[in-house]
């Protein structure tokens, strides 16, 4: 396993999400522009390791999780319910 930058952006995007915020308030938080958070989210650019920490510690997850998506810490159930938070406020902005 090593680390992927496509696959930790696609996570940093959805854990973004997760807590409502756009990639601008993410840029603003983090101290990066608006192009460097898109390039993060969608691959192009990987993260170094001390904004990978910054990343983890915003968002309460491991590094093990950014980097190679595991997740120790959450159990499934966690993961389920976060998920089904996410589908229904989708659900409710369609309504």
């Amino acid at each position: 396993m090593y680390y992927d930058p496509v696959l930790c952006g696609k996570r940093i995007r959805e854990l973004r999400i997760m807590k409502g915020i756009t990639q601008e308030q993410l840029a603003e938080v983090t101290g990066l522009c608006l192009d460097h958070v898109n390039r993060i989210e969608s691959g192009k650019r990987g993260c170094s390791i001390d904004l990978l920490t910054e990343f983890s510690n915003y968002f309460d997850v491991s590094l093990d999780f950014l980097v190679l998506g595991k997740d120790r810490s959450a159990p499934i159930s966690k993961k389920i319910v976060r998920w089904l938070i996410q589908e229904l406020t989708k659900l409710e902005e369609i309504l």
